[in-house]
């Protein structure tokens, strides 16, 4: 389809001819009328060698390759290069009506490579028939638009779909499957592990009376060991939108994974939509881990037919009996006072929207202890505004909450 229209210049030229044309009838002037025939001549002539230009462009131009067929993850950024190949030497502006897929230069000429960059940002299936070429008469005077045949497919994965699949590989290979029962550190804690021989040094306490009477020697209790203290995940689930709340899960999910991976236990703390805290301690990192996926799970509302893009059949399976299982794997959960939490290192993920007193509140305890709070925070949060002007807003507001929490000596890293 083919849509020409006047440019800011043209409609200057053509305001004036038409002044101009008035003025030779109402006064009678010579001059007057013969600098509106001549104006009027260049626009005629401007448009009818544009309309020459587009017709060869309509006609004679086949993209190649003549279609995009892409599957990428949303946040990545991919590149392809195509070519408008017509026996004519034609300048044009190149416009895809997928929003995220932008030549890198403005102008172009035909049969020459053109480089798209591709920059997904919400998962989704785009699709599109074809590609616009937007080229200007000699004089600048009028515009045209021309759709070229092109199809364009692409599939955008969600950030957390590889997240979760390091996850469960990393959960699988630690040695528990959906039957197992999770292998547990004995020291200190309140759940009950064995009875063994009493050794010197042993408490007291924890003598088991019972266990001795029977066998006539001193026994002692063990506990499974607690291992919430070393580190603290904080997963703020407060988010303005589906980009920031893909990017805060798949944050959250790849900092328990590499916690989890190199064997450091840790605690999980997540934030709900009305500022509530709920901590989940656990045994183990590989028991951390499963309440990280099923946190991240519930969190993101993972449509899990993305699995299907990726996945072969058996792999997906076993992956799908895993996710059901931790889904319903039930667990112990505490809700606390933000001043409650663990005096730990910390790492919190967050988009820094609604009532986020809890940040100040859990920095002042850690400091109070000489402990670390490092903030996650992901970029171009904006993404998410429903307009331009509330995009600008949400932009401003977001560098005016960083600059104070910076200045309080709260350390923040983009994601």
């Amino acid at each position: 389809m083919t849509k020409i229209a006047f440019t800011l210049k043209g409609k200057a030229i053509s305001y004036t001819t038409i002044i101009l044309a008035l003025s030779s009838i109402i006064f009678f002037d010579p001059i007057i009328f013969s600098a509106t025939i001549i104006l009027s001549t260049i626009l005629a002539a401007t448009l009818i060698q544009l309309k020459i230009v587009a017709k060869r462009l309509a006609k004679d131009s086949t993209i190649v390759p003549e279609k995009i067929q892409l599957q990428t993850v949303a946040g990545r950024v991919e590149e392809t290069k195509i070519v408008v190949q017509n026996k004519h030497n034609i300048k044009f502006n190149l416009k895809h009506p997928i929003k995220f897929i932008k030549p890198k230069k403005e102008e172009h000429t035909t049969n020459q490579p053109i480089e798209l960059q591709i920059t997904p940002q919400l998962a989704g299936q785009y699709q599109s028939n074809t590609i616009t070429a937007e080229i200007e008469s000699s004089l600048k005077t009028f515009k045209c638009t021309q759709e070229i045949p092109f199809q364009t497919t692409i599939t955008v994965i969600p950030r957390i779909i590889p997240a979760l699949i390091r996850a469960i590989e990393l959960a699988t290979a630690m040695g528990t499957l959906a039957y197992e029962h999770p292998i547990q550190m004995v020291g200190k804690g309140t759940e009950y592990a064995e009875t063994r021989e009493y050794m010197p040094g042993d408490d007291i306490k924890h003598i088991d009376w019972k266990a001795t009477a029977r066998l006539q020697k001193p026994m002692i209790k063990q506990y499974h060991q607690e291992t919430g203290g070393a580190t603290q995940i904080i997963y703020d689930q407060k988010t303005p939108g589906p980009i920031t709340k893909d990017k805060t899960a798949t944050e959250f999910l790849n900092t328990a994974t590499a916690l989890s991976s190199l064997g450091i236990p840790y605690t999980i703390t997540t934030v709900d939509q009305t500022n509530k805290t709920h901590v989940k301690k656990h045994k183990d990192p590989r028991t951390a881990l499963y309440t990280a996926i099923k946190e991240a799970l519930t969190v993101a509302e993972l449509d899990y037919t993305y699995l299907y893009d990726i996945l072969e059949p058996q792999t997906r399976q076993q992956i799908t009996e895993f996710i059901k299982m931790v889904l319903e794997k039930e667990e112990k959960i505490e809700t606390l006072q933000v001043n409650e939490i663990d005096d730990s290192d910390t790492i919190a993920i967050t988009s820094l929207v609604g009532d986020i007193t809890w940040i100040t509140e859990a920095y002042e305890k850690l400091q109070s202890k000489t402990k670390n709070l490092t903030l996650h925070v992901p970029s171009k949060t904006w993404l998410d505004s429903k307009t331009l002007e509330q995009a600008y807003q949400d932009y401003r507001k977001t560098l005016t909450i960083q600059a104070a929490l910076k200045r309080k000596g709260i350390e923040i890293k983009q994601i």
